[in-house]
């Protein structure tokens, strides 16, 4: 008679198989092992014993099976300490940005009601006009800035906070778009990137964000950060 500790399913008060291991069903497998392996032992034919080897190898095999339940256990506990040190970690990094300087890819402008965050761009190649349009958060185009001819590479812009009509807008988050166009009038790529100061950070499923005045930043969008300036 021989014995698979792997084919020992445990089941729940009702006689059904249960569909998620734990370690009341690994206990429950050592205890049945033992039961089988006793009554096996009472059992076996006189004439015909249970090998030592045979016998030592069930015990090895059920051994070994306790040992994987047990490795995969304590890996599992380790997987979760460290991604709990690693959320801890991410978090500390992120509150010692308050106040730093970050720049990150994006089309957005801050607008605090005396400042706004930098709008950076670069170029794929030379450029014989470039406009800035600023839109609020439906989309209505508030203001249209004339940088005329650029050359290729990174350019900066800083908006006043002024609409078409010269009258000054509410605090809040704009979204930019850079328009440029070669001596043909084809258009240039270009690539924004956003630049401020972090005011506060916030903690989510989703992931860590920064905050430049109403502004979100992803932190792992984040490409620099400078001391303030």
């Amino acid at each position: 008679m021989s014995i698979d500790p792997l084919g020992i399913t445990p089941i729940d008060l009702r006689g059904n198989p249960r569909e998620t291991p734990s370690s009341e069903s690994a206990a429950m497998g050592r205890d049945e092992f033992l039961k089988l392996l006793v009554t096996q032992l009472s059992n076996q034919d006189p004439m015909n014993p249970l090998e030592g080897q045979e016998f030592a190898a069930q015990l090895a095999q059920f051994t070994s099976v306790e040992q994987l339940i047990n490795i995969e256990g304590t890996l599992a506990a380790q997987g979760e300490a460290n991604a709990m040190l690693a959320t801890s970690m991410n978090n500390g990094v992120a509150a010692g940005l308050i106040g730093q300087t970050v720049e990150a890819p994006g089309s957005q402008v801050n607008w605090d009601g005396e400042t706004a965050s930098t709008t950076e761009f670069e170029l794929a190649g030379p450029a014989s006009s470039v406009q800035i349009e600023i839109r609020d958060s439906t989309g209505f185009l508030l203001r249209t800035v004339d940088l005329g001819a650029q050359g290729s590479g990174e350019q900066s812009f800083q908006w006043d906070g002024l609409d078409d009509h010269g009258n000054r807008v509410a605090e809040g988050a704009y979204s930019t778009s850079i328009v440029a166009k070669d001596s043909s009038g084809e258009p240039v790529p270009t690539e924004s990137t956003v630049r401020g100061k972090v005011s506060r950070v916030t903690f989510s499923p989703e992931g860590v964000m920064l905050w430049i005045g109403k502004m979100p930043v992803s932190m792992a969008a984040v490409r620099s950060v400078g001391d303030g300036s």
